[in-house]
């Protein structure tokens, strides 16, 4: 953003009079200042007890409910949570907590698989699960991985009652099933039945059959909802299995949920709190503090680029092969540019999307097909970095790949702007 004659000057060629309180993505470079992204000084253990930088929303009833003025001292937590995507922002909190002084044995990484052990088909990139993997044991933290079973595709062909939710401990590697709903177990008594018009007593149930809507409404954008949101609220609220090792010892568990959403990403994004109570707080009925706190909401691009530098992490291969967000790989907020990336990279997998189109009836982008909405867009890959380009397509990551050897370079998919899906 510049200045000029007493107005400042967005990158959509408006004025604003005021200089906004945080910088956005698309305003963002190299040549930004670093204001957030300084390695921070250490206060775990001092009883310090951190405030939002802006104070949290009210102007709802929902709102005021979350409210939180501050969180508790870091060290009163039993359990801090890292929701981790493998994107530059979830592992730049990561190193917030070991700089503010986290022990690493008070920090778990919990991971999403929104492809949930579909047989055949996957939405996200080949290497993320491997990326996180060799990460959290090069970190040597936990990772506790879930999902919801048969997961994106399942979700979008869906008729009847949505799949059940089940997650790793990391631990002993066991496979944990979260307890099924009545609507999912008359749906399986159904389908057992065999009996005639089958799916249409399914579909009684509800359906999906439609790609999520490219929208800030989740009840219309599925897939962050159901693949993401309500896998984690689901594994939290079972506690009994995520947090067996502190119940035996405590009657009153205390967990933080850190996640990486930052202002400069979207208006959306922008408005969110920093800190608040975690829609799975429980303390009156299950003795379960739960609060969230978001510690880069206030960084810019260049902020955690910087992060990411000083501890010399090599970023997930998507980033290096030119893409600007670690979301999924066919996310719907995909450019037109990104999406012929995938075209160029993934070809089976791009021609069976459009077949899905067809088969739907119903478009992944909200007014057009993707060979339209693609038009005449160059692809977004970038094969100066063969070894990224030869993790996207075999899904290989191993643990000594994680750390840059020498010096440390910003990838080729940065300061592009937030385009192309939330992580």
């Amino acid at each position: 953003m510049k200045k000029k004659e007493g107005y400042f000057q967005q990158s959509n060629g408006q004025l604003a009079l005021f200089q906004p309180d945080f910088i956005r993505d698309a305003d963002c470079t190299k040549e930004t200042p670093v204001i957030y992204g300084k390695s921070d000084i250490p206060i775990y253990g001092t009883g310090k007890r951190i405030h939002p930088r802006v104070s949290g929303r009210k102007d709802t009833e929902y709102m005021k409910k979350m409210y939180l003025e501050e969180l508790l001292p870091l060290e009163m937590y039993d359990l801090v949570i890292v929701l981790i995507s493998g994107g530059k922002d979830s592992i730049a909190c990561y190193y917030k907590l070991l700089e503010l002084g986290v022990p690493k044995s008070k920090i778990e990484f919990w991971h999403h698989d929104v492809d949930g052990g579909h047989p055949s088909r996957t939405m996200d990139w080949r290497c993320t699960a491997n990326y996180i993997r060799s990460f959290a044991e090069a970190e040597q933290i936990p990772l506790r991985v879930s999902w919801r079973k048969n997961g994106f595709f399942g979700e979008l062909y869906r008729i009847g009652a949505s799949e059940l939710i089940e997650w790793v401990d990391p631990e002993t590697g066991e496979i944990y099933q979260c307890p099924p709903s009545k609507k999912y177990m008359e749906c399986q008594k159904l389908k057992v039945a065999a009996i005639s018009e089958m799916e249409n007593k399914l579909a009684e149930f509800g359906y999906r059959m439609k790609f999520p809507m490219k929208s800030g409404d989740l009840s219309r954008r599925w897939c962050s909802a159901y693949l993401k949101i309500m896998v984690a609220d689901t594994v939290l609220r079972n506690m009994n299995s995520v947090a067996a090792n502190l119940t035996k010892t405590r009657k009153n568990i205390k967990l933080l949920i850190v996640s990486g959403e930052r202002r400069g990403e979207s208006v959306g994004r922008s408005k969110y709190n920093e800190i608040e109570i975690h829609r799975t707080n429980a303390v009156s009925k299950h003795h379960r503090t739960v609060h969230q706190w978001r510690p880069v909401i206030d960084y810019s691009e260049r902020d955690i680029w910087e992060v990411r530098k000083r501890h010399k992490v090599n970023p997930h291969p998507c980033y290096r092969a030119g893409w600007n967000r670690c979301s999924c790989a066919m996310c719907i907020f995909s450019t037109p540019r990104l999406f012929a990336g995938i075209r160029e990279l993934y070809p089976k997998e791009y021609a069976l999307l459009c077949q899905d189109e067809k088969v739907l009836g119903f478009t992944l982008d909200n007014h057009c097909d993707l060979e339209t909405y693609i038009g005449s867009a160059d692809s977004c890959v970038y094969h100066g970095d063969k070894e990224a380009i030869q993790s996207l397509l075999t899904g290989e990551f191993p643990v000594e790949s994680v750390y840059v050897n020498g010096k440390w370079k910003y990838p080729a998919g940065a300061f592009h702007g937030a385009a192309g899906g939330p992580c």
